[in-house]
């Protein structure tokens, strides 16, 4: 019996570093380095299949996230021509419409989100990161639990042969890891409540930058994050056009999460965040006796390990940017 796969992933290998507004070029060596780093951006609103629904907000998913973290972010560790965006698909909001607009501008590449396109850039993406880099991983998408193992749908996935034309998490990781880049942060957003249709600012402070990576680099492990508990469903939220989890990871991130005594958003206080929020929408929207609406896995100090910087940084009343 299939089950739907629902995982938002943050993985941060043994010299892990991730940080959410530009730095100088003449920041000290050892740092994190945005020329250095790479990204690919799935999101799979449309399938060839014809069984399989869209994914009504899959490419919002994927373009907000890679605006936030490239150019809307207070410490970004990507640059926009680093960036790749493997889309089946329109984004649904004006704003993101924009948004997308603006990373091209900037440099970005698009390109569908078949498997071979996929498997390759994602290749390419984390032979790319230099030793001073970071590779970022996204994707939005239909997931499904068969057997025990988990697959990720690609726009030419077919769900009649599933093993063969769809991705797993297993095999991600294992690209990722055989291209030896040396940090890493991956984001899996892929359950939605129906599969197939056969069933029902200017920069931050540099100071405040440089205290932000030394805290970061100083914690290493893992973070596993579920979008939904086991037996659940990840959701769509109709008005605010982005899946809820990802919405909610994006707001966390831009500092609604908890903040610890440095003024960082860490592991901990995201989730924590997250929980919380996933959890009132459900109640709100789905099941008001719902208890529990995600799931965590935290390895060795990963829970301190800081995420954004919500310290030492202004906003630009004279550029309006995409919400």
């Amino acid at each position: 019996m299939r089950q739907l796969f629902c995982i938002f992933v943050a993985l941060l290998c043994s010299t892990a570093s991730a940080g959410v507004r530009r730095w100088s070029d003449n920041t000290n060596a050892g740092k994190v380095d945005p020329k250095a780093s790479a990204a690919l951006f799935v999101g799979v609103r449309d399938f060839d299949d014809e069984s399989l629904t869209p994914v009504p907000y899959a490419v919002d998913d994927a373009v907000d996230l890679a605006y936030e973290l490239t150019i809307d972010s207070s410490a970004p560790i990507l640059e926009p021509n680093r960036v790749i965006l493997a889309i089946s698909g329109d984004p649904q909001k004006e704003q993101t419409k924009d948004k997308l607009k603006v990373l091209l501008a900037a440099g970005a590449l698009k390109y569908d989100a078949g498997m071979s396109n996929i498997l390759k850039f994602l290749d390419s993406q984390s032979r790319a990161v230099g030793s001073g880099g970071m590779l970022f991983v996204s994707f939005a998408t239909h997931g499904i639990s068969k057997d025990g193992i988990q697959y990720l749908l690609t726009e030419n996935s077919l769900l009649k042969f599933l093993e063969e034309t769809s991705l797993t998490d297993v095999r991600i990781r294992d690209i990722v890891a055989q291209s030896g880049v040396p940090r890493s942060l991956i984001l899996i957003d892929a359950c939605r409540e129906r599969i197939s249709s056969d069933r029902r600012d200017p920069g931050a402070d540099p100071r405040s930058v440089a205290a932000f990576i030394r805290a970061l680099r100083s914690i290493n492990g893992q973070v596993v994050i579920s979008a939904a508990a086991p037996g659940c469903y990840a959701y769509d939220d109709e008005s605010r056009q982005n899946g809820v989890f990802t919405a909610t990871v994006i707001d966390g991130l831009r500092c609604q999460a908890g903040k610890n005594s440095d003024g960082y958003v860490t592991a901990d206080t995201l989730y924590s965040y997250v929980s919380k929020s996933v959890l009132a929408w459900l109640r709100e929207h789905k099941n008001p006796d719902a208890k529990k609406a995600t799931q965590v896995q935290f390895e060795g100090e990963s829970r301190q390990m800081p995420l954004s910087m919500c310290v030492s940084h202004t906003v630009s009343a004279s550029s309006p940017r995409p919400q």
